[in-house]
């Protein structure tokens, strides 16, 4: 049968491609030699040689075997006569690592749970019992339950708009849910460097592993400098990581700074003082409040771009446009437009919101 013949790490990409075309069979990715991955072609597939598989060879191989549909199947025998409601409904992933949340009627069995689920999902090398998140920086209490490797560190990569990222969910917060909102922060800062007409030096108080940046950091003529940190020594830790990595072979920034320390006292840094053209706010519980800390450090000599996401109450929502003004115009800007829009909802009283706005000043 045909396959496609990719890199292992562009295995997503191309399975998205070959979906929406109609080109992709059922019947399962299978390892091909040299850190390749084969993907089951249908007849309508266009030839071999084709221009859209861009270098990529169409091999003939076996089709994978069509095991369980799903990891309860792969249970021993004796625990099958249990219902389905009993084991978990849902689980997250974060690169090679899954997190499921174990009832206590569960834990006996958790070790036979995780096996028939390392089985089922190849490309997870770590199980964890995911106990909840606690203490100031939203971290997951993460029970290691099976390894397939014997490896039980959390450390993990994902991948993300085609690009690597090291993360760590025991230790850090990550959200691989504002994906598609990291792609928006791209546009929003290529249209305000076209109207400035110059690169532009962006600061990201709240920075965790650094999602952000590597779309930014990447795109040509867009960053001059960054200004980047987290509270969480870990966070800062896989920050650096990360960043050596993203620029490494790429053009000087400067500022190329990377700070552990609270957001709110980098105002009493004077290296920091109006160094920026954008800043970027996620700290969601608390941007909004944390506003009129972070103007000093906009450069206030042309105009600026801010940027952030923030959970408010439903309730509240129609007067966060009011919120950014004011503090806006505490540091002596003005808002020449802010844009409020709701991503997503968080409970039944309160929304995940973006907000924007271009800052002139006076």
């Amino acid at each position: 049968m045909r396959h496609l013949s990719v890199p292992s790490h562009e295995t997503e990409r191309w399975l998205a491609f070959c979906r929406a075309k109609g080109w992709l069979d059922g019947t399962g990715v299978v390892a091909l030699e040299g850190d390749r991955r084969g993907l089951p072609l249908t007849e309508a597939a266009p030839s071999d040689a084709a221009d859209v598989w861009q270098g990529n060879a169409v091999v003939d191989v076996e089709p994978r075997a069509k095991g369980p549909a799903h990891w309860r199947e792969r249970l021993p025998q004796e625990l099958h006569h249990l219902p389905s409601t009993f084991w978990p409904s849902a689980y997250e992933i974060q690169g090679d690592v899954l997190m499921v949340k174990v009832e206590p009627e569960v834990e006996p069995h958790e070790t036979a749970m995780a096996r028939a689920m390392l089985e089922q999902l190849p490309n997870v090398r770590l199980v964890c019992a995911d106990d909840g998140v606690e203490g100031e920086f939203r971290v997951r209490q993460l029970r290691p339950l099976l390894s397939s490797d014997g490896s039980m560190s959390t450390r993990t990569q994902i991948r993300e708009h085609g690009v690597s990222i090291w993360v760590d969910p025991s230790k850090v917060y990550f959200s691989a849910r504002l994906s598609t909102q990291r792609l928006e922060t791209l546009e929003a800062m290529k249209r305000f460097r076209k109207s400035l007409g110059r690169r532009l030096v962006v600061a990201d108080p709240y920075a965790g592993v650094g999602p952000s940046l590597p779309l930014l950091l990447a795109e040509p003529d867009l960053v001059q400098g960054y200004l980047v940190g987290d509270l969480n020594p870990e966070a800062v830790e896989l920050l650096s990581l990360n960043l050596d990595h993203w620029v490494r072979g790429a053009s000087v920034f400067a500022p190329a700074t990377v700070v552990c320390e609270d957001a709110l006292n980098w105002n009493q840094r004077p290296e920091f003082l109006g160094s920026t053209d954008v800043l970027l706010v996620n700290l969601p519980h608390n941007s909004l409040d944390h506003l009129s800390g972070l103007m000093p450090l906009f450069r206030q000599l042309d105009r600026s771009l801010l940027r952030g996401w923030a959970i408010v109450e439903r309730t509240l929502l129609s007067a966060c446009p009011q919120r950014i003004h004011d503090a806006v115009s505490e540091a002596n800007g003005r808002c020449e437009d802010v844009s409020v829009e709701e991503i997503k909802g968080f409970s039944s009283t309160r929304c995940f919101v973006v907000f924007q706005t271009i800052i002139a000043w006076d």
